[in-house]
């Protein structure tokens, strides 16, 4: 039986396609940038020449960015 959690999948997903993510933590405030790794306790995301490093505890929704409608997206 696959044990992979779908946090898994979704970092995983995202990093192997250079995706944009847009994530929100529990305080309100969004971060975004292309998941340059992860681990079972946090993800480093890449925007510009800055890494984010984000506990995974702290996450409240994590999105996939959409060209059409991101402009952090178009920005990158």
């Amino acid at each position: 039986m696959n044990t992979t959690s779908i946090q898994e999948s979704f970092f995983n997903s995202a990093l192997q396609r250079h995706q944009h993510v847009i994530v929100y933590l529990l305080s309100g405030v969004k971060v975004t940038g292309k998941v340059r790794s992860y681990d079972k306790y946090s993800v480093v995301l890449e925007e510009k020449d800055q890494e984010k490093l984000v506990f995974k505890h702290s996450i409240s929704a994590a999105f996939l960015c959409r060209k059409k409608e991101c402009e952090e997206c178009a920005a990158s």
